[in-house]
Parts: C-alpha cells; sequence; structure tokens
C-alpha cells in the first residue's frame, strides 16, 4: 500500500515515464515521492535505501548502481533479487570502488564482489578482496602491515585465515598490508571458500595478492588482482620500490584439511630461505589509524536536486 512500509519495503507511483527519462530523472522523481509520502528527508531512520525501477528503457545495459559512501542504489528489472549484485552496490555505498583482474580490465577480479562474479537469485556467499577487506573496516582485529622498506627488513612469515573464519580463536590475521611507501599498496589474503565465502567464484583456496591504486587501502580506490598463489608458488615484484632488490611473496603451505583452513606464506626480499618450523610474526607494523576518506573521483556524476555523493559506474548487465 502507498505509504507502508511492510517488511522494509514500500511503493510509489512517480510522476515521470520510465520511457523517456534519464536515470537521474527518474531517481530524483522516486526520492522525492518517497520523501512526500514519509515526511522525512531521505535516508531518515533508515541505513540504506534501495530504489527499484519495474525496468528500463532509455540508456539500459546496466543492472544497477549506487552512490558511493552513501545509501542509496538503485536496480532495474529482477537485478535486486540478485544478492551479488545488492553487496555489489551496497560496497559502494560503503566507500568502496570496483576490483579489477589480472587483465587489468575494471570489473574482472572474481575474487571479490566488486569485480561483478555473481549474476543469481540463489548465490552470493562471497566476499571482499584483501584490499577492501582490509579499507572497510569489519576486520581491524585480525589485519597487520609489514614494511620491506625499513632498514634491516629481510623477510617475514606469518599464517592467514580466510575471511569466512574471522571468528575463529586465535589471533591469526585475514589480511596483510605490504607497505611500498607509496599510495599504491599491495594486500595479501587466503581465499578460503567455505561458508559466507564458499561461493567464491576465482582462485578457491589460494593465497591472493592484490594492489590498489591510491588512498593507501584507507579510501575509495580501485584495485587490481596481481596474482593468485597455490602451495608453492611465489610471485616476485623485480626491483621492489626502486630499491634493485626483488621482493618475493610465497605460499609454502596451504592446508584446508583443518579447521580453520590455513595458508603459511612469506615475505622475502631477493630470496625466500625454508621454512623449518611455526611461522613467526616478525617483524610487524601496527595497523596505522584510519585517516578520513578522501573523496572519491567524481565519475560519472548523477544530478540530484540536493547535495548529493558521486555514483559508481553502472554495474554491467551479464
Amino acid at each position: 500500500n502507498k505509504g507502508n512500509i511492510v517488511n522494509g519495503v514500500m511503493q510509489v507511483t512517480i510522476p515521470v515515464t520510465l520511457e523517456g527519462n534519464s536515470r537521474s530523472t527518474i531517481r530524483n522523481a522516486v526520492t522525492t515521492e518517497v520523501q512526500n509520502v514519509l515526511g522525512l528527508t531521505l535516508p531518515g531512520p533508515f541505513q540504506q535505501v534501495m530504489y527499484v525501477l519495474e525496468n528500463c528503457y532509455v540508456d539500459c545495459g546496466w543492472a544497477a548502481y549506487a552512490y558511493i559512501n552513501s545509501w542509496n542504489s538503485v536496480y532495474q528489472g529482477g537485478y535486486y533479487k540478485q544478492v551479488g549484485v545488492q553487496m555489489h552496490e551496497l560496497g559502494h555505498n560503503f566507500n568502496l570502488a570496483h576490483s579489477g583482474g589480472l587483465n587489468g580490465a575494471t570489473y574482472t577480479d572474481h575474487t571479490c564482489l566488486m569485480g561483478n562474479p555473481l549474476y543469481s537469485d540463489d548465490v552470493g556467499k562471497m566476499c571482499f578482496n584483501g584490499a577492501k577487506s582490509w579499507q572497510i573496516g569489519w576486520y581491524d582485529d585480525r589485519k597487520i602491515m609489514i614494511n620491506p622498506n625499513l632498514s634491516g627488513f629481510t623477510s617475514w612469515s606469518g599464517r592467514l585465515i580466510g575471511i569466512a573464519n574471522y571468528d575463529s580463536t586465535g589471533n591469526e590475521p585475514v589480511v596483510v598490508k605490504i607497505e611500498t611507501g607509496t599510495a599504491a599498496d599491495q594486500f595479501i589474503a587466503f581465499n578460503r571458500a567455505t561458508g559466507v565465502n564458499s561461493q567464491n567464484d576465482e582462485a578457491d583456496d589460494e593465497v591472493t595478492i592484490v594492489e590498489v591504486t591510491g588512498n593507501n587501502g584507507e579510501g575509495y580506490a580501485q584495485s587490481f588482482l596481481k596474482a593468485h598463489l597455490v602451495q608453492g608458488e611465489s610471485y616476485t615484484y623485480v626491483n621492489w620500490a626502486g630499491s634493485g632488490r626483488n621482493l618475493i611473496v610465497k605460499a609454502n603451505v596451504i592446508n584446508i584439511g583443518v579447521n580453520p583452513g590455513y595458508a603459511d606464506i612469506q615475505v622475502c626480499l631477493d630470496s625466500c630461505d625454508p621454512i623449518t618450523s611455526a611461522p613467526t610474526k616478525s617483524p610487524v607494523t601496527s595497523a596505522p589509524t584510519k585517516s578520513p576518506t578522501a573523496a572519491p573521483t567524481k565519475s560519472p556524476v548523477t544530478p540530484a536536486p540536493t547535495k548529493s555523493p558521486v555514483t559508481s559506474a553502472p554495474t554491467k548487465s551479464p
């Protein structure tokens, strides 16, 4: 019923047609009508507000779009039912940018919901990648930072568990940040495909390495998958930070036969010595205090009648 919110849902009729009007015109009409009916200014008491349009008729080819670091997302047709699309757009509301893959394209990191991997009503048990997991702040008590640029650094070794096992006992990190000395830092995670991440779409149970393009992993920034490693594989940064030395990330052991499953990794300058005992967590620097989020790049912007944040690029329909 108009004006009644039932199970979190209400329906309104807007005074403009879906045919022949732009996305911004339609979205603004919905905002105005909802505010008039409820007698408040959105978001009001709500944390997130999703607009669902019955279909798209102009400038289509998109599934949904969302406002960055804000409360609003917009869906067309049946895409609102698809969990992966919902979580992607909510990720934008949470100030997360897109996640690109090994090919350098914007959306192709399918270890991460910000890479658009899932389009289904019944599939959606998947998490964000290491860079996004560092940024979002949900796992601050289980993340660490290492700095290979510090004098005396030769290597670090440690054990990672997956995001799905975040609430397990112990203190193993779920993400490790490698400080580069620039705003484009590197992040290591164990992509354990179980529980809330059991429907992951790429690199199940592998060690993933992700790079951000700015903001030190603390704010809105595109990320790119650099590598995913099975047991025994390594990834090398040639001429690390212009030092003339190589930095190696190695997956020594991956064990998913225990609970929680884990990955033992090394980060070494020039070469990694064999690990013969339980890994240590030294030297490690503490995770930095979060600084205020930098304003995201304004592209593309959706106009709105009141001051409104930047929108992400629309999620492409499959």
